[in-house]
């Protein structure tokens, strides 16, 4: 099998990153663990993390991937969706699956399912999400990873992902978004991510909202698990943000951290006196810009903190921080030159994200007008997005990545208008239409900003032939 013909053979399974669907009906547990069992429970032979939530899965997940592949660990890391390859999805020390490997995987499971077909008509069918998890789980068993971080799709609760016990259960910063399929109120939709957390086990959690932090606690008192919560059992100070990533103090309270922690936990330990030796020793740098950045990086911490004392890992301070400066994640407020501007690619697609990515813009960009290039997905809920959005741009321009699910700029339009913004708005059909009109409106000086979509990130980055994470 080539890789061309891996990639049609995973496109004739339902895909429902480009068909609408029903959560609740289609979405169930059966078809993975189906798979799994066809192949003899894979995904016990290495050990694993999970990471859900609704913002910063990504990024988090890729921090503790580099901290570990930098200390020497063999790391494999699960995201979705991917920007432009579908390779991205599957990596292992940073790197992404060979095309040859990808293919070879692909027909060892095309070879088992074929001869499945009688139990196949039991279950519902199988769907493209849970044939590429699939693909991880046996490329991550084959290279007997140390690590496999695993990305939860969506929600946690049905999701091809929690099929895994991992020892860790990551849950980054809940918001509201596909409230469609998740639950219509932050009760609801903690409640699909907290069900990644498994009995006895050990949960680490963004800063919450108090009811989806009362959801999660709840779900840990049930499963007799551990919680550790940024901003109760770890901390991050002197916060700073530039164009060029940011920077932070880390704090454990409570508890006494070992080796390459020891100096970060000191600051509790012995007060302030030792304040200032601390504060050089802890001063940590990421590559991503943003004060979201910096708490995916510090629950990322957290984990690897977790991992060293109840897993037997063992981490060194200078290679914590080395793997953390190395953490570049794509279309994260990923800042380019085109013709002459300052272009910013941001996968901001729902109301909480877009908030925060003017926050960034208004504190990094403060006097420079700002036009954007935004598409999104048709069941997004609009008012929620552009709010933010309107807010602090001088124009905007409408347009649609090539997924099946982009909502039509014409509807786009009307929620514009709707939210009676004052500046020109510009209607496009597809997004090298959109380049083409930002060139002849955007001034020079103005910062141009791609967002809405992950899908139509990936394309951005494909018409600005960005390759830097291949």
């Amino acid at each position: 099998m080539t890789y061309s013909s891996a990639l049609q053979y995973l496109q004739s399974f339902l895909n429902f990153e480009r068909i609408p669907f029903e959560y609740r009906r289609q979405f169930n547990l059966k078809q993975m663990n189906s798979l799994l069992g066809w192949f003899d429970f894979p995904q016990d032979l290495f050990p694993s993390v999970l990471v859900a939530g609704t913002k910063g899965k990504g990024s988090t997940a890729n921090f503790l991937s580099h901290i570990l592949s930098e200390n020497g660990y063999q790391t494999g890391l699960y995201t979705s969706p991917h920007l432009i390859d579908p390779r991205e999805r599957i990596r292992m020390n940073g790197k992404v699956i060979s095309k040859s490997d990808f293919a070879r995987i692909v027909s060892r499971i095309r070879t088992v399912v074929s001869r499945k077909k009688k139990q196949i008509k039991s279950i519902e069918p199988i769907t493209y999400f849970e044939i590429f998890t699939l693909v991880a789980i046996l490329y991550f068993a084959e290279r007997s990873v140390d690590l496999g971080i695993f990305e939860v799709g969506m929600g946690g609760r049905l999701d091809a992902t929690n099929v895994l016990d991992p020892l860790i259960s990551i849950i980054t910063s809940i918001s509201y978004d596909h409230q469609e399929h998740l639950g219509a109120t932050l009760n609801a939709i903690a409640a699909e991510k907290a069900a990644i957390i498994k009995k006895n086990g050990f949960v680490i959690s963004a800063r919450q909202k108090p009811e989806a932090a009362r959801v999660i606690k709840n779900e840990i008192r049930r499963q007799k698990a551990k919680g550790y919560f940024l901003g109760e059992q770890f901390k991050t100070s002197h916060e700073k943000i530039t164009k060029q990533g940011g920077s932070f103090d880390f704090q454990i309270d409570n508890e006494i951290a070992s080796s390459a922690f020891s100096l970060l936990a000191m600051t509790s330990l012995r007060g302030s006196e030792a304040t200032e030796a601390i504060s050089k020793c802890a001063r940590l740098y990421i590559p991503l810009t943003g004060n979201v950045q910096i708490k995916n990086a510090a629950v990322a911490l957290e984990a690897t903190n977790l991992l060293e004392r109840y897993y037997d890992f063992w981490f060194q301070d200078g290679k914590i921080r080395s793997g953390l400066k190395k953490a570049f994640w794509p279309g994260r407020f990923e800042q380019l030159r085109w013709r002459g501007r300052t272009v910013i690619l941001d996968g901001a697609h729902n109301g909480a994200s877009m908030e925060e990515l003017s926050l960034t813009l208004k504190q990094l960009y403060p006097k420079r007008p700002i036009t954007f290039i935004y598409g999104t997905s048709r069941e997004k809920q609009l008012p929620d997005q552009l709010k933010s959005l309107l807010s602090i741009s001088s124009s905007i321009i409408l347009t649609k990545s090539t997924n099946p699910r982009a909502q039509e700029p014409k509807v786009i339009l009307e929620a514009v208008y709707a939210l009676k913004y004052g500046h020109p708005s510009f209607l496009t059909n597809h997004l090298r239409e959109a380049f083409q009109t930002a060139s002849r409106i955007v001034p020079k000086e103005a910062v141009l900003v791609v967002a809405g979509s992950l899908f139509l990130i990936g394309e951005a980055r494909e018409i600005l032939k960005c390759r830097k994470f291949i």
